[in-house]
């Protein structure tokens, strides 16, 4: 193109670009605008006129008690930014959120970074979750490995992570006073019942809503029932539900015996009928011989069968009371009017108590523990079997023991029962059950029916509440091995692992300390 073609081009552009500004002077002229206003003072007011004119919110009229910073959202939509902190508001003009009373956590996967929920603060089994290993099926080398699971001794707990089921488990077995020794992933427990049995942890693969914790319960000897009754509350406590404790949890009663014998209608009935009715001591006596002829077997069932029976009888609420307090009394002193025969009670059940000094605990022998509790081989060794029997017979006697003097106390004739034999008490007996309650770490439940006998002793006499206070190292509770510092000691014990232990040393410290 010529530079006169291309001149001309430019002077026909000027002439259209006159009439549109002429054309937009007019219009400017009609709306009320002065013509001298430019382009950039019309743009800048632009947004507010765009802002009025299509944002709906506008219009609406709302008391806010924040001051939101601005925030630029998409048109139409009445979307707000976070509100500022209440502790910016004025007080006056807040309203509290109502309380939510008796509520419990409800299990999410918060509950595995949240240590809080239901976990102790120390626990003595604290289970990584990466350790745990998954429940071994039988192989054609060890076709039975374990049993299978079964619903009512297991229970899968999802979104929460080892430790804290672990610690669990731990609060619920001292509270419930279930003595046990931990390994990594096992448990070994033995109940007041002596009903002894294992708890397991294994992993459960699976995607989200599938996997979890398997808490696995397996009951090696004992009542059935008793362990039942413990394997609930220990199943439910790992899922972070709320145990509650009764009466007979904390004072071991009868499980099955809810009012005592003397007080059922076939005991309370007058009808002179009844050929079952006790009406003549010689009757008391022949039931309390029986049991003499089976502690006087050389069977050693029938020794164990006979303890039980002795532990009944002195027991008001197995029992009539007047057959409890002559067992009692026949228990607590050797020379009785009523004469023990050729077999002595007495002897019997204090010879057990006094002799038995050795108080190391056979049956959970920590080099062993690990390799028992994560296999199902039940076999024991001839010796373990003689301590175990041996032990048992010990505690029974124990058990007997306070029971019999705790009758014949409330009763108020324990004194007069064992005035001939208080010299034989102090030297001997006190002493022995000293030495049980210092033995609390391997042996709780004897240490708990030591301190109970103690108290009992201490409730009837001042002078055996003297010599307790008197004997060697109670003057100085920090150190030595005497009386109170082997209560303090066992308190301490009690209050990590066995809950009756601390009820009766703290029982047996408030007599003393009040004498």
């Amino acid at each position: 193109m010529s530079d006169r073609q291309q001149n001309q081009t430019l002077r026909n552009n000027d002439k259209k670009i006159q009439p549109d500004e002429q054309s937009s002077s007019s219009s400017l002229a009609r709306s009320g605008m002065p013509p001298s206003a430019s382009s950039s003072s019309y743009e800048e007011q632009q947004p507010s006129m765009r802002s009025v004119a299509i944002n709906p919110a506008a219009s609406q009229h709302r008391t806010l008690l924040f001051n939101p910073p601005l925030k630029r959202v998409d048109p139409g939509t009445t979307t707000m930014a976070p509100l500022k902190t209440a502790a910016s508001v004025p007080t006056s003009t807040v309203k509290q959120a109502p309380q939510l009373v008796d509520t419990k956590p409800m299990l999410t996967k918060k509950s595995l970074s949240d240590p809080v929920i239901g976990a102790a603060k120390k626990s003595k089994w604290n289970v990584l979750h990466s350790a745990l290993k998954a429940r071994p099926s039988p192989t054609p080398t060890t076709p039975c490995a374990l049993p299978p699971p079964l619903k009512c001794t297991s229970r899968l707990v999802q979104y929460t992570s080892a430790d804290i089921i672990s610690g669990r488990i731990v609060t619920t077995l001292q509270a419930r006073s279930i003595k046990a020794k931990y390994c990594k992933t096992a448990a070994k427990c033995r109940t007041l019942d002596f009903v002894k049995f294992y708890v397991r942890l294994y992993v459960v693969p699976g995607d989200e809503g599938e996997g979890g914790v398997l808490v696995e319960l397996q009951r090696v000897s004992g009542d059935y029932m008793s362990f039942m009754y413990d394997c609930r509350a220990i199943l439910d406590a790992a899922e972070g539900k709320e145990i509650i404790m009764d009466d007979s949890d904390y004072n071991n009663k009868s499980m099955y015996l809810r009012l005592p014998v003397s007080q059922m209608s076939f005991a309370c009935n007058e009808d002179a009928t009844l050929d079952h009715d006790l009406k003549t001591t010689q009757d008391e006596e022949d039931i309390i011989n029986i049991t003499s002829e089976l502690l006087s077997s050389p069977q050693s069932d029938s020794n164990m069968l006979g303890m039980e029976s002795l532990v009944s009888l002195v027991d008001a609420n197995l029992t009539s009371k007047s057959t409890a307090i002559l067992a009692a009394k026949r228990l607590a002193c050797t020379r009785h009017e009523s004469g023990n025969g050729p077999f002595s009670l007495h002897n019997y059940a204090m010879s057990l108590i006094i002799y038995e000094d050795d108080h190391a605990d056979y049956d959970d022998d920590e080099s062993s523990l690990e390799e028992d509790a994560t296999s199902s081989s039940m076999n024991v060794s001839l010796t373990r079997s003689i301590a175990e029997h041996t032990r048992r017979l010990r505690t029974h006697a124990l058990i007997a023991l306070s029971n019999a003097l705790d009758l014949l106390n409330s009763e108020k004739i324990l004194c007069d029962t064992i005035s001939a034999s208080k010299q034989w008490y102090a030297s001997v007996l006190i002493p022995s059950l000293i030495g049980y309650v210092k033995s609390a770490s391997t042996n709780p439940y004897d240490a708990t029916l030591a301190a109970r006998c103690l108290n009992s002793l201490a409730m009837c006499s001042k002078m055996f509440a003297l010599t307790m206070k008197n004997s060697e190292g109670c003057k100085n509770i920090g150190g030595g091995g005497g009386c109170l510092s082997a209560l303090e000691r066992a308190g301490e014990i009690g209050r990590d692992e066995f809950e009756l232990l601390l009820r009766d040393v703290e029982r047996c410290q408030s007599t003393l300390l009040g004498c």
